[in-house]
Order: structure tokens, then sequence, then C-alpha cells
């Protein structure tokens, strides 16, 4: 997770406003986030596409992992050779 720069991630609105273009050159460029303050508070956070997609796609495997620890958890498991012994009798059968 990236370190948040107080000096060039934390932006006014009014300066978006001024300069988007430069700044969301510098979002795909530099790939990090901008957090935009309104009246001095936070109101938004700013990113590139491709770092949203990629904060997508981690989440969605995080959330896989989760998933497995808790069915681990509740012992609804099974064994790797019986997967495997499983998945060649549904393959034999044509299903």
């Amino acid at each position: 997770m990236e370190t948040l720069d107080l000096t060039t991630d934390i932006q006014p609105v009014t300066e978006f406003r001024a300069n988007t273009s430069e700044i969301l050159e510098s979002l795909k460029k530099n790939r990090r986030t901008i957090i935009l303050t309104q009246h001095g508070r936070p109101a938004a956070v700013l990113e590139s596409v491709e770092e949203y997609q990629r904060k997508l796609e981690e989440l969605r495997f995080m959330k896989g992992l989760v998933a497995g620890l808790r069915d681990i958890e509740s012992g609804q498991v099974v064994e790797g050779e019986d997967f495997f012994q499983g998945l060649k009798s549904r393959m034999a059968d044509g299903k």
C-alpha cells in the first residue's frame, strides 16, 4: 500500500478545477491516489482507472482468501486427492 504524501497527494478541489488536465495526466503517470478537499475537509478520492482496476482485482483476490479461510475454519474442505479423484470421475462420465 502506498504511503500518503501530505505535500502532493492532498489538494483542494479548486486546484483540481484549475489544473484538471495536468492532475489527470499525473495520476496516469505516477499511479498515486489524490485526496481532494473542500473547505479544508476531505471530500473525494481521485485515482487513475488503471489503479482503480488494480485495487478491485486485489480486493477480489483478498475476498477469495477470506472465503477460503472461513471454509477451512468451518470444516467445509475436501482433501486434494479426493477432489482430483472426483474430477477425474466427472471427466470420464462426460459431465
